[in-house]
């Protein structure tokens, strides 16, 4: 498994691929609460809006669109009606510590002049 972790591509060490799934609030419990989640959707729906009820947030969803969020502390779904495809991309807390790949830490912010 480490030499796969040496020359692996993507800082995501998990994805999944949902179709045609209403999606209520939730928070992503197996994903690491110091990343953010990226989930994009493609498809031929309408009334789209993903909310991420505990910031307040209310979005247009539309085909093409990408969202990162973290699925650990923010709820957050989807409704739509139509056809759709959704990629996600996340890290996995328990795949990162089977295969001992450091911890990420939270975001952090500087004022920049």
């Amino acid at each position: 498994m480490f030499a796969c972790l040496q020359v692996w591509a993507a800082v995501f060490n998990c994805a999944s691929v949902i179709c045609n799934r209403q999606c209520p609030l939730h928070r992503d419990p197996s994903s690491t609460p110091e990343g953010f989640d990226i989930m994009a959707s493609v498809g031929h729906y309408c009334n789209r809006i993903m909310i991420l009820s505990n910031l307040g947030i209310r979005l247009r969803y539309n085909s093409g669109a990408m969202v990162s969020c973290s699925g650990h502390n923010v709820r957050h779904g989807v409704t739509y009606t139509g056809d759709r495809i959704v990629w996600a991309w996340f890290i996995c807390n328990s795949l990162q510590n089977f295969v001992g790949t450091p911890q990420s830490s939270y975001a952090t912010f500087i004022h920049v002049d």
